[in-house]
């Protein structure tokens, strides 16, 4: 394992894609789904109660807990409320995650490189990814709008207040967008405050405003949710921001 880790990052609405070596990192989970492939020689990582493997790739499922030891690999993460052809990959397996070989790999995937431009990665058809079957519910779909147009307006807007919306009571409500969704309210709430601190460091902000805009409480507190979701520190990926800034 890296001291540090080096990292090349870029983002859209539904998809983020890490590159570099894997750094110091602790058992973690999150929302997301995740494909990591190694970009050179194989993968370390541990999923669940599989003690360590090795592997050229692995799929995550959403909120099964893992660990990355070490490895010059890339990993892209799927919005929650998006679904991508790549998730079948992991569907096989009842246990959440999937070790892949390289033939099980698309082959542009199989092709990655420490060059290979991530932005086409991420605007590619392969990454194209649709709406959930929850979000063709036109209820949900107006929910999950409103609670991302509170957020950007730097509102957090209530259980209360969305059930209301949605027609239900509170208690009904929380179960009602687990059903649709898999995640937790609170849980969906702060994966988009993630997605949007990290969408005002890319615009600029220094790290307390952008914790600030995506209303975190402060630094520290989206500092930990960052490491919490994503198994590395939010100053790493600042780090690696600058760095992708200066070439």
């Amino acid at each position: 394992m890296e001291k540090d880790w080096k990292l090349d990052i870029v983002f859209s609405d539904s998809v983020a894609i890490f590159r570099g070596h894997v750094g110091p990192n602790k058992p973690h989970s999150h929302w997301a789904s995740q494909l990591t492939i190694a970009v050179e020689g194989e993968l370390e990582f541990e999923a669940g109660n599989s003690g360590r493997r090795h592997a050229q790739a692995v799929f995550l499922s959403s909120n099964v807990k893992h660990q990355l030891y070490s490895g010059f690999v890339c990993s892209i993460y799927f919005d929650p409320l998006a679904r991508s052809p790549l998730t079948a990959l992991g569907e096989r397996s009842e246990a959440g995650w999937a070790a892949l070989t390289a033939t099980e790999l698309p082959a542009p995937l199989r092709q990655l490189s420490a060059a290979s431009d991530l932005r086409a990665l991420l605007e590619s058809d392969l990454l194209r990814v649709a709406p959930s079957d929850a979000a063709a519910d036109v209820r949900f779909r107006e929910t999950v709008n409103e609670i991302t147009r509170q957020l950007r307006a730097g509102n957090d807007p209530d259980r209360e207040e969305l059930a209301a919306m949605a027609h239900l009571s509170a208690s009904r409500f929380s179960h009602w967008f687990v059903e649709q969704s898999g995640i937790p309210l609170r849980s969906y709430k702060k994966w988009l405050k993630l997605r949007m601190a990290m969408d005002a460091l890319l615009d600029g902000n220094n790290p307390m405003d952008a914790a600030m805009q995506a209303g975190f409480s402060d630094l520290p507190h989206m500092s930990r949710a960052f490491a919490e979701s994503f198994g590395l520190t939010y100053m790493d990926a600042l780090h690696a921001l600058q760095q992708a800034r200066q070439q």
